[in-house]
């Protein structure tokens, strides 16, 4: 763990939880929309950014974080990342899942997984040119 640790920097790590907690949000909002006609069905989500800083936090006993800027925000711990929620105004008289709103969160996942999965393929090239550019 120790030479990952060196090899990929800390922002490699914080990657990959993302595309993790990325794949979970995915499968609660593909769970919410295949239930959609299920009576009294409450909608599932999780927090990405709270699910995240918990992940983060929960692996940073030995990292130390400089802050940089007073804008910047600090890690904090939250609640449990998966929640039930009733939105008022969204119970259809059938069940808690806005089909619209579920691919509004559908789409802003997408991107959240594709982003990260593009830096760290982009961390990946790097490190393959300097193997590279090292056999020279």
């Amino acid at each position: 763990m120790m030479q990952n640790r060196m090899l990929f920097d800390h922002s490699f790590q914080v990657l990959e939880k993302a595309v993790g907690i990325s794949q979970q949000r995915h499968g609660l909002i593909a769970n919410n929309i295949s239930n959609l006609d299920t009576p009294g069905f409450k909608a599932q989500e999780i927090d990405f950014k709270s699910a995240l800083q918990n992940a983060i936090s929960s692996d940073m006993d030995d990292v130390t974080l400089t802050k940089t800027h007073a804008d910047h925000l600090g890690l904090q711990s939250g609640a449990s990342s998966v929640s039930s929620f009733e939105e008022e105004g969204q119970f259809d008289g059938l069940n808690w899942v806005d089909m619209d709103n579920e691919m509004k969160k559908l789409t802003e996942n997408k991107l959240i997984y594709r982003t990260a999965v593009e830096a760290m393929l982009r961390k990946i090239t790097i490190i393959k040119d300097v193997i590279k550019e090292g056999g020279r």
